[in-house]
């Protein structure tokens, strides 16, 4: 039986995520930070799912490696590891609290590295395993107004592209998972500008652009199936677009030059702006 080990899974997409492996027939060591406050394990009890929920702050290093260590020790291995954990980053660069970029760092790259760290040894010895981290569509494109956010999911993109080149040779599969607009409790956490910003201009831009794609946002059960196929399928690939948005925005960015993306946000016509970033 496959042993799936999760972070983040009180809501949204890790607590998809957990029911779909469960659901697959993995054994699942769902973590978060409060068991309490999530019904995960009422669920899992209720539809008989093989779904073991555990405490894990994924920012502290020493409760990492005892909790993956624990894990080990009662379940016999982890095959797959789902570094799904993350917060929000909201806020213009020069505007934002420092804390803001701190806490997306220490979660969102620190903790799925920590994480990671821990299972590779025995990944790498015995030749297998997976590791599925979920970055964002905003860690390959720098969107205004998330400087922190995208900071930590562009590092994780890095660090794991490296690892993939790595443990190749291992037998270990990596797969990076780059949601697009999905509908999680997360969203609500955003930061909102202040009247008096100084960048009420590109937060209005970024609002017609989170306006469009979350009005038609996907459900996190979309990203669930996603991460199920990266770790069963006999084609695997590095990066996975998934979800409202997320391609169209990673295909419009490709296309056009860092000058042309500066020249598009800035532009005083919104219709230029509406006509090259959200044209299907």
């Amino acid at each position: 039986m496959t042993v799936s080990f999760i972070t983040g899974t009180s809501t949204g997409i890790g607590y998809a995520t957990a029911l779909r492996l469960a659901r697959d027939g993995h054994r699942v060591i769902a973590t978060m930070r409060s068991p309490d406050s999530s019904d995960l394990a009422d669920v899992a009890s209720g539809e008989g799912l093989d779904i073991d929920v555990r405490a894990l702050d994924v920012t502290d290093a020493d409760v990492v490696e005892r909790s993956i260590a624990d894990a080990v020790a009662s379940h016999g291995q982890i095959d797959v590891l789902v570094n799904n954990a993350g917060v929000t980053g909201g806020g213009a660069l020069e505007e934002a609290d420092f804390e803001v970029f701190t806490n997306a760092m220490a979660t969102n790259f620190f903790g799925a590295l920590r994480c990671t760290r821990a299972v590779l040894p025995a990944m790498r010895e015995r030749g297998s395993g997976t590791i599925v981290s979920v970055t964002s569509q905003g860690g390959r494109i720098a969107v205004p107004t998330m400087a922190a956010y995208s900071a930590s999911k562009f590092a994780l993109e890095a660090a794991m592209e490296v690892l993939a080149n790595e443990v190749a040779r291992f037998g270990v599969r990596v797969a990076l998972i780059e949601p697009g607009a999905i509908l999680t409790p997360m969203v609500e956490k955003n930061a909102f500008p202040s009247p008096e910003s100084n960048y009420r201009f590109i937060w209005r831009r970024f609002g017609t652009l989170a306006i469009h794609d979350f009005g038609q946002g996907s459900a996190p059960e979309v990203v669930a199936d996603c991460i199920s196929e990266a770790i069963s399928t006999d084609h695997p690939r590095l990066r996975w677009a998934v979800g409202q948005g997320a391609e169209r925005n990673l295909r419009v960015r490709a296309s056009l030059s860092d000058e042309e993306w500066i020249g598009v946000w800035n532009d005083p016509d919104d219709e230029v702006f509406r006509k090259a970033l959200l044209a299907d």
